[in-house]
């Protein structure tokens, strides 16, 4: 971010220089004040967003995270892209602001400028690019909003995620977790799964906690089926679809397949993962599948709009290719422009404890499945219930 700074900085004084050079009647107060403004700007935003910070608590990652609440799971160095992502708008908008001055005092000049005939074909070319751009985004949209396979319509939106813990009695992941919640009302559960492509086996279990446990003392995923496999709906996170070869997801898809028609849970499951040309065996074997993008690391996510433009459009295409049900995200990403780039797609979100934020959710239409660590299945999308 700190590149990002520099660039801008660097940029906006050249601008300066350039534009009172080119365009002498901007004056040199106006070049005066605009080299002080940016010369002041990057210290004085790195010495506001601490001294903010300091009076929050403990630095800009505490003010982050009271603006940006994930649950604590990221490091703080993470956080601080939010404060430095403040201070690198304010220095746009200082540059902003100066162009503003410059054409404003120019603009007797402009009225001229625009009767050159260049200048005229150029419009021309920059207007049919813009018409391309959009025209591109209509047809992409388009065939992002085909029908495809429709998972869960219910206005009970409220999962629960990993089950329903309570430690140290209920652990996460386990059957008396998700006992737990459906007792608690929840509709349905996520579930953090795993597959031995050498057994052909599923299994509960986290690639983040250790190393897996031997195969006679895993919780396999028909044990789980067995135990509550009638009571709701499966979230099923398979952390290691991304790291399989394309013959084993073809043949993991298979097997998963084979497995909840066993239990009569076809229907009633959903299979997420990162890795779309993988997930798209599970599609095409006929399961309801949710492709999850950006993962939960915050460097995953565009820092610009032109950034995050392209990486949604890379992720409408691998939608419409692989025939996804739904489409996963943490909640932190779920923005407006992500929501509206998104429109017409059905949304999964992952995790939301705060009452406030669940009650907004469910009333998305495009939301159809919140989960959360708390037990507000009773906060819904239900007229009678709301």
């Amino acid at each position: 971010m700190a590149g990002t700074f520099l660039w801008v900085w660097a940029l906006a004084t050249l601008a300066a220089v350039v534009g009172h050079y080119v365009l002498p009647a901007t004056g040199s107060r106006y070049r005066r004040a605009l080299l002080w403004a940016l010369a002041l700007a990057l210290p004085a935003t790195g010495v506001a967003a601490w001294a903010v910070g300091w009076l929050h608590g403990h630095g800009p990652a505490a003010l982050a995270d009271a603006l940006m609440p994930s649950r604590g799971v990221l490091p703080a160095a993470h956080y601080q892209a939010r404060v430095w992502r403040a201070g690198f708008w304010l220095v746009m908008g200082l540059g902003g602001a100066y162009g503003l001055a410059v054409l404003w005092a120019l603009r007797a000049r402009w009225a001229r400028f625009w009767q050159h005939r260049k200048v005229q074909r150029g419009a021309w070319l920059l207007a049919g690019l813009v018409g391309l751009f959009v025209a591109f985004n209509m047809w992409q949209h388009g065939r992002f909003l085909q029908p495809h396979p429709v998972f869960y319509t219910d206005c009970r939106k409220v999962w629960g995620h990993r089950g329903h813990p309570e430690p140290p009695d209920i652990p996460e992941n386990t059957i008396a977790s998700y006992r737990r919640a459906f007792d608690l009302g929840a509709p349905g559960v996520e579930m953090d799964v795993r597959y031995d492509p050498q057994r052909g086996e599923y299994f509960i279990g986290r690639y983040d906690r250790g190393q897996e446990p031997p195969p006679g003392q895993r919780l396999l995923l028909q044990q789980v089926l067995a135990a509550v496999g009638q009571r709701g709906y499966f979230w099923l996170d398979i952390k290691t679809i991304r790291y399989l070869s394309p013959d084993q997801a073809r043949q993991a898809a298979h097997d998963l397949a084979a497995l909840l028609d066993a239990y009569g849970a076809r229907d009633r499951a959903i299979v997420e993962s990162d890795r779309p040309e993988n997930l798209a065996y599970f599609a095409r074997a006929g399961l309801h599948t949710s492709y999850w993008i950006f993962n939960i690391d915050e460097d995953a996510f565009p820092r610009t709009p032109w950034g995050l433009w392209w990486a949604l459009v890379q992720v409408k295409e691998n939608y419409i290719r692989g025939g996804f049900s739904a489409i996963s995200m943490d909640r932190r990403f779920y923005t407006p422009m992500v929501a509206w780039m998104l429109y017409g797609a059905r949304v999964h979100l992952f995790t939301v404890d705060d009452e406030a934020s669940l009650r907004a959710l469910v009333r998305r239409p495009q939301v159809r499945v919140i989960l959360t660590n708390t037990a507000r299945y009773d906060i819904t999308a239900c007229p009678e219930r709301r």
